[in-house]
């Protein structure tokens, strides 16, 4: 009954699969992005093969076809989080870029497809041994297979955990670069890879249970098909959210495109950025002045979705000069920027209104409750409802100083 169950759950993770790769191969727009998604399902619906056609392949006669679906499975797997990794980096880019070096984040796969093709050579007698499972080799190359196999096999575990470290960590630096390119980050935070990464976790934590299974099938209470199913919960979800995305840090159009922008290695440091820019002291200068006219004047804070492109389109200046500007001149990231005029505003408001809290929170361009309380309390040490009060004229004073 498990095994049937097995086989339902890895041929309907292959079908997920195989629509998600054909819904980003349509798409017309960020294409790097949406052909990273598509290899990260091609090698999900590949390491799912073996499971999903084990009995058929058990059917075919020789040796040839274990080697095959082993190879399949070994590299495959390898090549899970390398890609996923690969996806979550091109994601949060500033310009679409996969990571440096990408052939480093492949040398166990590739370790993986040697074996398939060593295995390959090997005579029948000897590979009818090694897959038998009875009796298995002590010396010489057989022997040496069987450890590279074996220790490949281990090496995914340790493989996935680096590349959830590397994953979190990526976005912990993608949060911060958020703040240099839109003034409400709430819905670009991508908290949904966060739920992927603990379900990852997770899903580690029973990929090494089913291996203490496999080393100890009396330790089975957990049903190995419960586990699948829990995988198989775990790609969904990664499929629903990963086919909506867009870059946050890639702008609408090309030609809003910042400059200074274009590598991350350039983004990581200020000197980095703007160390051979053409803008002026005094150019700088002009342009603080223009900006914040274009907070005072034209109250562009209050817009909920103000970007670094649309105040650029605003005042016609290129976004990297803006980026500099802020941070050499005003010395503030674009966030920080923008929302302490819209706290300036809140503030005004609800000590001279009688607005609700979340009414002037939204009218000063928050576009949530949490994430005014947490600006104005940054700003000013309290909570909007405290410093009302405070604001507020107090009953009875007038009696307690007579």
């Amino acid at each position: 009954m498990d095994q049937i169950i097995l086989e339902l759950i890895s041929t309907a993770t292959i079908a997920i699969a195989l629509f998600g790769i054909g819904f980003c191969l349509m798409q017309t727009q960020y294409k790097r992005l949406n052909r990273s998604f598509a290899a990260f399902l091609f090698v999900v619906a590949l390491n799912n093969v073996p499971e999903a056609f084990a009995r058929l392949f058990d059917m075919v006669p020789g040796n040839l076809v274990p080697v095959i679906v082993l190879t399949i499975w070994i590299c495959s797997a390898l090549c899970l989080a390398p890609l996923l990794w690969v996806y979550v980096f091109t994601l949060t880019s500033t310009a679409q870029r996969r990571p440096k070096h990408l052939y480093r984040h492949l040398v166990l796969p590739a370790l993986g497809l040697l074996l398939g093709f060593a295995l390959i050579l090997t005579p029948s007698d000897i590979a009818a041994q090694l897959f038998s499972g009875d009796d298995l080799p002590t010396s010489g190359w057989p022997l040496a297979l069987v450890v590279i196999s074996g220790l490949l096999e281990l090496a995914l575990y340790p493989q996935l955990a680096l590349y959830l470290f590397l994953i979190v960590r990526r976005l912990l630096l993608f949060r911060r670069r958020l703040r240099d390119v839109y003034a409400s980050t709430e819905e670009h935070e991508l908290r949904w890879i966060y739920v992927i990464g603990g379900l990852g976790i997770l899903f580690w934590v029973a990929q090494i249970l089913m291996l203490a299974i496999a080393l100890e099938p009396e330790w089975a209470t957990i049903p190995i098909a419960l586990l699948s199913v829990a995988g198989l919960a775990l790609f969904s979800a990664t499929t629903l959210w990963g086919l909506r995305q867009r870059p946050p840090l890639v702008p609408d159009s090309e030609e809003e495109q910042p400059t200074a922008m274009e590598t991350d290695a350039q983004s990581e440091t200020a000197a980095t950025k703007y160390g051979k820019s053409a803008l002026s002291a005094e150019a700088s200068t002009r342009l603080a002045r223009k900006l914040r006219a274009a907070m005072e004047l034209d109250h562009l804070h209050r817009d909920p979705n103000l970007s670094l492109w649309v105040l650029a389109r605003h005042i016609g200046a290129s976004p990297n000069y803006i980026s500099q500007t802020l941070n050499e001149v005003i010395g503030e990231s674009f966030f920080d920027f923008v929302n302490g005029y819209r706290v300036a505003e809140a503030m005004k408001l609800l000590s001279t209104s009688n607005e609700t809290v979340l009414a002037i929170a939204y009218e000063v361009g928050f576009n949530a409750r949490s994430s005014f309380y947490n600006a104005f309390k940054r700003v000013t040490g309290q909570t909007p409802t405290s410093y009302r009060k405070t604001m507020s004229p107090r009953e009875g004073m007038d009696d307690v100083d007579s």
